[in-house]
């Protein structure tokens, strides 16, 4: 998983300072770190789609407010 979402991230032009940092803790598989914010990354979520857009959502706020 973790080798795609940096993919997407190349893909997507994300910010270098984009970074996932691998938990393996219950269902939680990592978090998501951008601009001083982490987000969960789920690896069972109850609505795949919807975590995807959340994961989504929060890296395009933090980026806008990296941009001053």
């Amino acid at each position: 998983m973790l080798g795609a979402i940096r993919r997407i991230a190349v893909i997507c032009d994300l910010p270098q300072s984009i970074d996932v940092v691998p938990v393996h803790n219950g269902h939680r598989w990592g978090m998501l770190e951008l601009c001083g914010a982490t987000e969960a990354i789920w690896s069972t979520p109850r609505d795949a789609d919807n975590h995807a857009r959340r994961l989504l959502r929060f890296v395009a706020r933090h980026m806008h407010d990296g941009e001053g």
